[in-house]
């Protein structure tokens, strides 16, 4: 069976394509992102705007016509903090659907929590341990503690690189007052999600999407990340120009903007938690859907119990 997840998030659209044979087996056939932000401005403002409507209907009509020349036969279509945040939302699904013919579903903050959670809990983490992971994308921050593909705590926060970005950063490179207003927003917000995650244990910590990808490959593509080693590449990033961090090596250029915010909730958020180190996962909503998706067939596809005389009793 071959299925497309399309992530329709606040910083880049993605797509993903599998064969798949069950939820626990498959294998990607192809892969696309791209930037679009359609949550600049509109996590400020709460309305997206017809300019990154048109680019997300543009981007989306392109997956589309991967996704079937792949020969999908299922594409999943799930939208977050941009989406589910703006006073248009229900104006932005009926025009992709006119425009795609995809029908996006918006998704909750504990939804995504549990979807990437559950993509990180397969993907990354070995079975029978208990995994907590951080992912920090465009509008939000979702943190999910996992055994064994089950959901144990989900947590989803208003913080994200671009309207952390939007709102905080105005001078470049970033002034310091700025990055004390963004580091004094960061850590209010998480006090209350920090205190219920630590009720809670776990043995291993994960984190996926953009921002933890593009803090590993400044780190030269390192797969685990130190707290002390994620500090001081943020001090030194948040000293950069713009155009000084489109050069950092590893950062992708169009990262570069939005980096400074992304690396300080990561660290916060490590802070918070007493994390020393993570490894980087490069699963995330894209797949949890996908495994999520597949699941649901799979129980919808088994025989139903039937009743069997026992003792003469049926």
């Amino acid at each position: 069976m071959k299925l497309a997840a399309v992530d329709i998030g606040s910083n880049s659209i993605k797509l993903v394509v599998v064969q798949a044979d069950s939820s626990e087996s498959f294998t990607v056939l192809a892969q696309e992102r791209e930037v679009v932000r359609l949550g600049q401005e509109t996590l400020v403002n709460g309305h997206i705007n017809s300019a990154a409507m048109l680019r997300a209907t543009t981007c989306l009509k392109r997956f589309r016509a991967i996704a079937e020349t792949e020969g999908a036969e299922k594409i999943a279509a799930t939208a977050t903090a941009s989406v589910r945040e703006a006073s248009n939302s229900a104006e932005f699904i009926r025009t992709v659907a006119a425009e795609t013919g995809l029908h996006v579903e918006i998704l909750s903050g504990l939804e995504e929590a549990r979807l990437i959670g559950l993509a990180a809990s397969q993907g990354c983490t070995e079975k029978g341990v208990t995994s907590l992971n951080i992912d920090i994308g465009g509008g939000s921050t979702e943190i999910s503690i996992f055994r064994d593909g089950e959901p144990l705590k989900l947590v989803s926060v208003k913080l994200g690189a671009v309207g952390l970005t939007d709102r905080f950063i105005r001078s470049d490179p970033p002034a310091p007052d700025e990055l004390d207003a963004l580091r004094s927003k960061i850590r209010g917000s998480l006090e209350s999600p920090a205190r219920e995650l630590r009720e809670q244990s776990w043995d291993q910590t994960t984190a996926t999407s953009g921002t933890a990808l593009a803090i590993g490959a400044a780190l030269n593509h390192a797969a685990i990340v130190d707290l002390s080693e994620l500090k001081r590449l943020n001090a030194r990033i948040a000293a950069l120009s713009l155009a000084e961090r489109r050069n950092v090596a590893g950062l992708s250029p169009q990262r570069a903007d939005i980096i400074v915010a992304g690396g300080l909730v990561l660290e916060e958020t490590m802070n918070a938690l007493a994390i020393e180190s993570l490894r980087i996962c490069d699963w995330s909503l894209r797949e949890g859907v996908i495994i999520d998706r597949l699941r649901e067939w799979e129980r919808s596809s088994m025989p139903r119990p039937t009743c069997q005389k026992i003792d003469g009793v049926s």
